[in-house]
């Protein structure tokens, strides 16, 4: 399952970025947007981030993924081929 995820930016590399989400430092891609800086705080779906936010939107944000974390919610997908 695919959640948005939002962190502070800590450091750029080219057209990657790395962000402090909750505590644990993810890598993810610059496509959409190339004035990230260190600091910042960003929103990142699939692994590319997707827009700057306030420091608030952010928490949010991480609150509702939280939320649905210690839920235990779980999806699964079948893929049925028809012949």
């Amino acid at each position: 399952m695919a959640l948005m995820l939002a962190g502070r930016v800590v450091e750029v590399n080219g057209d990657r970025a790395i962000v402090d989400v909750d505590g644990e430092l993810r890598e993810a891609r610059l496509d959409f947007l190339r004035d990230v800086r260190p600091g910042d705080y960003v929103t990142i779906y699939y692994g590319i981030v997707l827009e700057k936010v306030s420091k608030e939107e952010a928490r949010e944000t991480l609150e509702h993924c939280s939320y649905h974390r210690g839920q235990g919610v779980e999806m699964t997908f079948s893929l049925e081929l028809k012949s």
